[in-house]
């Protein structure tokens, strides 16, 4: 009997013992309840009504905005080859005057720069002999044919003067051409009209790029007088990378913003290249909807590629703010309207507010979309502060250094 009792009494006091060291239902779910409450808590802040009024304070709505994908570039301004010539002389000389500077706008026939040499001379002296003998040779040809009609001279005679004849002929439509090249009409040039110089005339309307000579300097033909660049039909040229490439297709919009510049310009994707680089990119052309010859080639850019549409919530630039590199929008609590968007008992004298963590994703036209909204805690519908934004987020700051 007394072994009996002593086995009830190790198993009560095993019991009370387990009972005391577990924790009861209620008060675990007791803490996890104040752990919410303090993590709610700190994403809430209030503002008194003196504090509201200065924030100047604005509420609006999440909206659905047709936006882009875009495709983010970089890229430079361009001009086509046929507008841009590097000019050289036909036949070389020294540089006896030119007006060139660099900047320099041009027209289309005006001069550039002259240049004398001997060979310059030499080569008028050449055709006028070479005239001379052809009108000699001409006359010795008809006057051998007419013998050989009649069989009065060799066939050998005439065939002699034939080949003299086509051979002085040929050579004189070879000088005429070359006297073209340097400006120099052949018809009117006589013994007494010889000139030691020549001038070299712009072929296009532009700007000169490149001037890299002096006066004196000898010029052959293998040297370049000057560069001119005509920007009436400057483009961007820009650089995709291979992976992206399918994304593109001609006709789609492009935002960019020259390195020179602030404002964006807008152009559209006109050619795509058809090779890839070694750096596994290919070339995008696009044509700018806007031309403006003040443009320089060359300068470099950053472009935006609107791929397609579509629709997303978004909110005003200015409803978004960034605490320790999060995205953050605010709502108000207890709110009612736009108008009056808190209730005015005499229980409510703060004006409270709750962050909402979102991801930001692409901005257009002041517009940023919502990426990852929680959209339990933040319908559509639900009033957002859209100015003030900033205000908060500094007095979340105040109170986390104040913690």
């Amino acid at each position: 009997m007394n072994t009996y009792c002593f086995s009830l009494y190790i198993c009560y006091t095993c019991l009370w013992f387990f009972a005391a060291c577990t924790p009861t239902d209620s008060s675990s779910s007791r803490s996890a309840t104040q752990e919410s409450v303090h993590n709610t808590a700190q994403d809430i802040v209030e503002l008194t009504p003196e504090q509201y009024a200065t924030a100047g304070i604005q509420l609006g709505t999440i909206e659905h905005k047709v936006m882009h994908n875009i495709l983010r570039v970089q890229g430079m301004l361009d001009v086509p080859p046929q507008n841009v010539v590097a000019i050289s002389p036909h036949i070389g000389g020294y540089v006896q005057s030119t007006p060139l500077l660099q900047g320099l706008r041009v027209r289309k026939g005006q001069i550039i720069a002259i240049l004398e040499h001997q060979d310059i001379i030499a080569l008028q002296q050449d055709f006028l002999e070479t005239r001379s003998r052809l009108e000699f040779a001409e006359a010795e040809f008809q006057r051998q044919e007419a013998l050989q009609r009649d069989n009065i001279n060799a066939l050998k005679a005439l065939q002699q003067v034939t080949a003299e004849y086509k051979s002085l002929k040929a050579r004189y439509a070879a000088l005429r051409q070359r006297l073209a090249l340097i400006g120099i009409h052949a018809d009117s040039l006589h013994d007494y009209s010889i000139q030691r110089s020549y001038a070299i005339r712009s072929p296009i309307d532009g700007y000169v790029t490149d001037v890299p000579i002096t006066l004196g300097k000898f010029v052959s033909p293998h040297d370049i007088l000057c560069c001119i660049v005509n920007p009436s039909h400057i483009h961007a040229e820009l650089t995709v990378f291979e992976h992206d490439a399918p994304k593109i297709r001609v006709g789609q919009r492009v935002r960019l913003v020259l390195s020179n510049e602030a404002h964006e310009r807008t152009a559209k994707v006109y050619l795509i290249g058809r090779e890839i680089s070694p750096e596994r990119t290919i070339r995008v052309h696009a044509h700018l909807d806007r031309e403006d010859e003040s443009l320089l080639p060359n300068t470099t850019l950053s472009a935006a590629i609107e791929l397609d549409n579509q629709s997303v919530l978004a909110v005003p630039d200015e409803a978004l703010v960034n605490i320790n590199g999060t995205e953050y929008i605010f709502t108000p609590i207890h709110q009612l309207t736009t108008s009056q968007p808190f209730s005015n008992t005499s229980n409510s004298r703060q004006y409270s507010f709750r962050r909402i963590a979102v991801q930001r994703g692409i901005t257009i036209g002041g517009w940023t979309e919502l990426r990852a909204l929680p959209q339990a805690t933040v319908p559509p519908v639900t009033l957002i502060v859209v100015k003030g934004a900033y205000t908060l987020a500094s007095m979340f700051s105040q109170n986390s250094d104040h913690e």
